[in-house]
């Protein structure tokens, strides 16, 4: 593909295949008067459009500018958002459809090329769940989640150098720092190897899922327009006309649970919440007992950047600037064990008049 590899390749070919079939199935739908897989028809379409987004995500997060410090690395997550609005629309639409055919059934005409359009049309929504299978699911192991993190870790990497070359700094004029009245000191936390909770998606998996669930709900789609055209075809009963919104209602409950919950992660990212894996007042109060010479914590902050990187801010009050310069350290430990990705710590101190004695 040239320029173009990985999940971008993957995203091109079945954006291709897609676009392609969804014009044999919406014209294959009108002649034959099946609205199942008219309905399929414009689940494609929806498939089209999470790809297309998801395509533009992998290729915008890379980018970084001056006015965006943090770079386009939310551009995934906001992906994965809009993948999963189109997927809960889509079932509102397939749900009113199938009510209106329960009532109102309408005769199939050539279920022979249904079943061949609704079988291809399943073929290449396998085809689909290949590509995308091994990115949608994370249970932790290395193995799946190398390939998919390989083009995020590139860019983390650059941002990662530049907050390692800071905190080397602050590392070694903390106190200068805090003399000369700047009292910001901003430390950079690798994600903890020790921390043993609930492992946060990254925004690439979150994507890659939403993705992976428009393929799913596709294929779903195909399996009914397969399973009707079947029963259309050879039995004569009165109710084979009925199967069809039946088990599209079933389809829209499947869709429905499988995506809610990459709605709700997706926008508690964007929103800032405290990741579901960190109990804040828990957090705190271990900070408290685990490192001696912290006298109070305030303006404690704990949000996500992207779903696997996590930065906490906070107000730290300590007797005078010698303390903090001891306990600054294990704070650092702290959230290193804790998974935080960075800090910026802001240092208050007691004995004020200390410090001008000894300016």
């Amino acid at each position: 593909m040239g320029r173009y590899n990985g999940k971008a390749c993957k995203f091109l070919c079945m954006l291709c295949l897609t676009s392609t079939f969804f014009f044999v199935e919406i014209i294959v739908g009108y002649l034959t008067h099946s609205l199942a897989l008219v309905g399929d028809a414009y689940h494609m379409l929806s498939d089209i459009v999470a790809l297309l987004v998801g395509f533009a995500a992998v290729k915008i997060s890379k980018k970084k500018t001056k006015k965006n410090t943090y770079g386009w690395v939310r551009a995934e997550v906001l992906g994965a958002l809009v993948n999963s609005v189109f997927l809960l629309a889509l079932c509102f639409t397939i749900l009113v459809e199938a009510c209106q055919r329960l009532f109102k059934s309408e005769e199939i005409e050539n279920p022979t090329l249904l079943l061949i359009v609704g079988s291809i049309g399943l073929a290449v929504n396998l085809i689909g769940l290949f590509l995308f299978h091994g990115h949608a699911h994370s249970h932790g192991g290395h193995a799946e989640n190398v390939a998919l993190l390989t083009e995020i870790n590139e860019t983390d990497k650059k941002l990662d150098d530049e907050i390692d070359e800071k905190t080397e700094e602050h590392n070694t004029t903390a106190i200068s720092s805090i003399q000369n009245g700047d009292a910001n000191i901003e430390v950079k936390i690798e994600n903890g190897k020790n921390c043993t909770k609930k492992k946060v998606q990254s925004s690439s998996q979150l994507n890659m899922k939403g993705v992976f669930l428009h393929i799913l709900g596709d294929a779903l789609g195909s399996v009914i327009v397969v399973i009707s055209a079947l029963i259309v075809k050879f039995v004569k009963s009165e109710w084979r006309h009925k199967v069809d919104p039946a088990m599209s209602i079933l389809l829209v409950v499947i869709l429905f649970v499988t995506t809610l919950p990459l709605l709700k992660e997706s926008s508690h990212i964007l929103l800032q919440t405290v990741p579901t894996n960190i109990c804040i007042d828990d957090l705190e109060k271990r900070l408290k007992e685990e490192v001696e010479g912290i006298e109070s914590i305030h303006e404690f902050h704990v949000w996500q950047l992207t779903g696997s990187r996590i930065i906490a801010t906070a107000h730290i009050r300590c007797q005078n600037m010698n303390d903090y310069a001891i306990i600054s350290e294990k704070v650092k430990k702290f959230f290193h064990n804790e998974g935080i990705h960075s800090t910026t710590v802001q240092p208050e101190f007691n004995m004020v008049c200390e410090f001008l004695t000894h300016k």
